[in-house]
This record gives structure tokens, C-alpha cells and sequence, in this order.
């Protein structure tokens, strides 16, 4: 008893520190969240966006000989083949002429959708094993809680 009498003061002293050190733990857990929801959101609405305009590019195909789509075909057809291409087109410059090390570089640093661009566009395209570790990798990396300072 008497122990524990003489050791409150000193955990008195100590309260406001392990509040802040608490405080902060829980801006940084609650931010972490925040950044994985945020993620995850922009995930959902890039698969989406990306689901409708493949269906509507396959829509299209098969409504060639609808006389009133024929019209309006071609121009529909382009349009969503370039918005679709906007949309799964990797983000890196040149991507097509750079070789597995540089994509592996270059990867480093891109948001979650970003990401996701890559590596649909590598699956249908070069589908580099090393390219595609890359990008689970990163994605990995955003999942992970910001380190302390």
C-alpha cells in the first residue's frame, strides 16, 4: 500500500505524456483508416467505371445490326473505347518501352487505383511476372500503417 502511495506522484507526472502519446496514436490510427477507406472508395469507383465501359464496349459490339444504333455506332463505339482506355491506361510515361527494372521503379510511390491501372494493363499486355510482384508489393505498402516519426 504505502508503495503504491509513493509511485502516484510520479505516475501523476507521467499522465500527461502517455496522454499524448495515446492522443497521438489514435490520430495516427483513426488517419490510417481514413487513408484505407479512401482507398478503398476510389477502388470501387475505378472498378465501376471500368466494368460499365467494357460492358458497353461489348454492348456495342453486338448491336451492329440494330438499325438505330448503326447511326450513332461508330461514334459511340469510339467514345467509349477512349474513355475506357483513359481509364485502365497505365500512368507511367512510355510505359510500353520501359523495361521490367524501370516499371519496377517506377511503380514506387503510385496511389492504390494507379496501381490497379498497371497491373491490369501488364495482365493483358506483357504480363511480367516481376512488373506484377511490383505492384502487389506497393499495394501491400498502402495498406500498411504509416511508420512513427
Amino acid at each position: 500500500m504505502l508503495d503504491s502511495l509513493l509511485q502516484t506522484p510520479e505516475k501523476v507526472r507521467q499522465a500527461p505524456e502517455r496522454l499524448r502519446t495515446r492522443g497521438t496514436q489514435v490520430v495516427n490510427d483513426v488517419r490510417h483508416r481514413v487513408h484505407l477507406a479512401r482507398g478503398d472508395g476510389q477502388e470501387r469507383l475505378w472498378l465501376l467505371r471500368t466494368d460499365v465501359l467494357t460492358r458497353a464496349e461489348d454492348l456495342l459490339a453486338r448491336s451492329k445490326d440494330v438499325p438505330v444504333v448503326s447511326r450513332v455506332l461508330p461514334r459511340a463505339e469510339r467514345l467509349v473505347h477512349e474513355r475506357l482506355e483513359a481509364t485502365t491506361r497505365p500512368p507511367i510515361r512510355d510505359y510500353d518501352d520501359l523495361n521490367v527494372k524501370k516499371v519496377g521503379q517506377a511503380v514506387e510511390g503510385l496511389d492504390r487505383v494507379e496501381l490497379l491501372r498497371v497491373r491490369r494493363y501488364e495482365v493483358a499486355h506483357k504480363n511480367r511476372v516481376t512488373v506484377l510482384r511490383a505492384v502487389d508489393r506497393e499495394l501491400e505498402r498502402l495498406k500498411q500503417p504509416p511508420q512513427a516519426a
